[in-house]
């Protein structure tokens, strides 16, 4: 099975990287809004994150830190990184 899907965000690696159960989750919502179109945004993921501001606020940090995700110029957005490019393996 490949990675990910053509057209798809997701990467399957990301199961793989040893990250938090909370990282994993902000990573699959960022994924599907990229995958609707949606801008991934710090206030767009808090509208669907279930856990607290704070918990959101690690994720996106230790993502970042894994260079899965970067911010971007666009007030409070980010990016997701090609796998190629995350720092964990």
């Amino acid at each position: 099975m490949p990675d990910s899907l053509p057209g798809a965000k997701m990467n399957q690696r990301i199961f793989k990287l040893g990250l938090a159960v909370e990282t994993i989750s902000a990573y699959l919502l960022c994924c599907a809004l990229a995958d609707e179109g949606r801008p991934l945004t710090r206030s767009g993921l808090l509208r669907v994150w279930t856990a607290s501001p704070g918990a959101l606020d690690r994720a996106l940090s230790e993502l970042i830190d894994a260079a899965i995700l970067e911010p971007v110029d666009t007030e409070d957005g980010y990016r997701i990184l090609p796998a190629s490019a995350w720092r964990r393996t």
